[in-house]
């Protein structure tokens, strides 16, 4: 069918699983492949078909008298939820499946003489939150769902049947706050990268060779612009107004045309002689 964009390479079939916590503030992996920084800690082994990552935004609906249809509607609140059973027992697993608790030994006289080990679940207002990372692999590409705050946000139910294995069910809520995302997703798959900038207009296309001259550039995909440079040397003041506009200052440069270079993670775009300097 003419324009169909099918690709059976942007399918993902999840055929390795991991999920690692750590404290709040202990330093995200910077990519998607790289050993996970120290203080994360995996949580082992999980059932094949319990992990899901689910977003929750809640919308409402302004109706109106002349419509039968919603006249509008916004979103109200955001939420995201992990879910896990965790099929290793250890004092680690249990405190983050209850939400925190205190581990302590217990000295056992014998014979012989031995250790055991007390586990005592948080008292209300005692639950504290963590980081989890939730990682996708599927043959070369690699997917980590980061979330630098979450919380254990349900009860503790274990089935105790002899004739399955009894598995731990993490459940996290995922927080927010104004200093950091929520949650986000980084990966090596080449599907992800974002569309080239394009250049279609450079106006005013001359200015003095002092710099300070406002430019606006039109053209496509420039939501994603970080840098455009006149001749090798970057403007100031960038401002994206749209996707397909944005501003700039033009910096000092030498009489002549220059080519004006738009720069975003997908790559980059030239108008060749687009700014001739007076």
């Amino acid at each position: 069918m003419a324009g169909e964009t099918a690709n059976n390479n942007e399918i993902v079939i999840p055929s390795i699983t991991r999920v690692w916590l750590a404290a709040v503030g202990t330093p995200a992996p910077a990519d998607a492949v790289s050993a996970m920084p120290a203080g994360w800690r995996a949580v082992g082994l999980t059932t094949e078909d319990s992990l899901k990552f689910n977003s929750e935004p809640t919308f409402e609906q302004v109706r109106s008298a002349q419509s039968s249809y919603p006249t509008r509607t916004f979103q109200t609140q955001d939420a995201a939820t992990v879910e896990v059973d965790l099929q290793q027992w250890s004092g680690e697993n249990f405190r983050a499946v209850y939400g925190g608790g205190t581990i302590t030994a217990v000295a056992v006289a014998g014979p012989p003489a031995t250790t055991h080990y007390k586990f005592t679940p948080p008292r209300i207002g005692s639950r504290t939150e963590i980081a989890a990372c939730v990682e996708v692999i599927d043959g070369g590409k690699h997917y980590r769902y980061m979330i630098p705050r979450t919380m254990q946000m349900e009860g503790v139910a274990k089935d105790l049947a002899k004739t399955k294995e009894s598995v731990l069910p993490l459940r996290l809520a995922v927080q927010g706050g104004d200093d950091t995302d929520a949650w986000y997703v980084i990966t090596d798959d080449p599907a992800f990268q974002p569309p080239a900038p394009t250049i279609t207009t450079v106006n005013p296309a001359t200015g003095p060779a002092a710099g300070g001259t406002s430019v606006t550039i039109t053209g496509t995909n420039l939501d994603g612009v970080t840098e455009v440079t006149f001749g090798g040397t970057a403007g100031t003041g960038l401002v994206i107004d749209s996707p397909t506009e944005l501003s700039v200052t033009t910096p000092a440069g030498t009489a002549g045309a220059k080519d004006v270079v738009v720069t975003s993670a997908g790559g980059s775009a030239t108008k060749t002689g687009g700014f001739t300097y007076s």
